[in-house]
């Protein structure tokens, strides 16, 4: 499914002139933003091509546990075999055409389409022996496969025939997760929103913390960023960062985790993977500073930090000593998209004595809702016909012009 280059239509924009006028580490222009022809080259150039975060293994732990992830036309089945491996296809029988599971999640012991009951195996394999009526190797007809990789517990998919090369970062990210034991962990509470934004706008909010001393005084409680930013520019900022990073490092060597530090800069060209010291009083990022559960996996003392993960397109995560606060973003149209958020806690953990939901939520629920206001204000904005981009900070906003450079390299590509 790799996009082709777009064209102009009539009455609409020139896509490619577009991409091609744009000046590295510059904001994007409004039609990046509201145009149907720029959205369906996003959706084809980058969310048909790139690697998306689509949920966790945790979620089909049984032969035959099932779910399914839609975005553009896409709608893909991932699904736990007979040998225990997780795989993925297209949500699309070999007959007709038609959806095979229309249902979010599930368990069967087969895929059955329900127009004329074709069934599959586990592993794709069509089971109906189709040459005597329609003259075809029921062999040719099997599901067609994703590609899927399973990075410590994380579940990426890709779309396109060729995909960018994904290894490092599944690497790093399976090294650096390992002690957290995603892959054991379970969902606590799940949150869907509808923001009213381009799926950009989300991420490149996502993507800054200029905004955050404004808009985000519950998670500034707990996390260095606006700090960060000022120690860019104020010496006496930077000596008290680098003592604040110094002393977390020693002692994540001291419990056998990665070292880390205080930026949020990339460790790739799409994606990163680091550990951040949790504000010194606090053990983990919560309103008080107190545990919001048990210890997750293998993580044997509080204040471990927060690993940060980050992958564009579609996800984003910060894995804390006791829990996990996760953001899945699906494109929908120009001017909206779906976030579905999780919180996930270790598996042996019990609502009511190692958490609550009252407790667990209200440092992220209440940053997304902030953030999604943001997005919501910033589109309507943007949708003016009033509107020209204005410079980025060299400072506060590196990591979005990073992103929209990223973004214009593969748009280009």
């Amino acid at each position: 499914m790799d996009g082709t280059p777009l064209a102009a239509s009539r009455g609409g924009v020139d896509v490619n002139g577009l991409i091609g006028r744009h000046r590295p580490g510059g904001p994007l222009e409004r039609p990046f933003y509201v145009s149907p022809e720029m959205f369906a080259a996003d959706l084809a150039r980058i969310h048909y091509r790139q690697w998306l975060f689509v949920g966790y293994a945790f979620m089909v732990p049984k032969t035959g546990d099932f779910f399914t992830y839609q975005v553009g036309t896409a709608s893909v089945i991932v699904v736990r075999g007979t040998n225990g491996d997780i795989r993925a296809f297209h949500n699309v029988c070999r007959h007709r055409g038609s959806r095979i599971c229309s249902t979010e999640s599930g368990h069967a012991p087969r895929l059955t389409c329900p127009y004329h009951s074709w069934t599959y195996d586990l592993d794709g394999a069509l089971l109906l022996d189709t040459m005597r009526e329609f003259g075809v190797e029921r062999a040719t007809l099997g599901l067609k496969p994703v590609k899927l990789i399973d990075a410590g517990g994380l579940l990426f998919l890709s779309l396109a025939d060729d995909p960018p090369d994904f290894s490092e970062a599944a690497a790093t990210i399976s090294r650096k997760m390992r002690p957290h034991r995603i892959d054991k962990a379970k969902i606590a509470h799940q949150v869907d929103y509808v923001v009213k934004a381009n799926w950009k706008i989300v991420f490149e909010n996502n993507r800054e913390c200029y905004h955050c001393v404004p808009n985000h005084r519950e998670y500034n409680i707990a996390a260095y960023d606006v700090q960060r930013d000022q120690a860019l520019t104020d010496p006496v900022m930077k000596a008290k960062m680098d003592g604040i990073v110094e002393r977390a490092n020693a002692r994540f060597r001291a419990l056998g985790l990665d070292e880390g530090d205080a930026m949020s800069t990339m460790t790739g060209a799409f994606w990163r993977c680091h550990r951040t010291p949790v504000v010194e009083g606090f053990v983990t990022q919560s309103m008080d500073g107190k545990p919001l559960s048990r210890l997750m996996g293998d993580i044997g003392e509080w204040d471990s930090g927060t690993l940060r993960t980050t992958i564009f397109p579609n996800f984003w995560q910060h894995t804390n000593c006791d829990y996990a606060a996760a953001a899945r973003l699906t494109p929908i149209a120009p001017d909206e998209t779906h976030v579905r958020a999780w919180w996930l806690v270790d598996e042996k953990a019990v609502e009511g004595k190692d958490y609550t939901i009252e407790r667990l939520l209200p440092i992220w629920d209440i940053t997304n809702r902030q953030d999604w206001a943001i997005c919501d204000a910033q589109q309507a904005g943007v949708s003016s016909p009033a509107y020209v981009p204005g410079p980025y900070s060299t400072v506060r906003e590196r990591n979005v012009a990073q992103f929209v450079d990223w973004y214009l390299g593969e748009m280009r590509s």
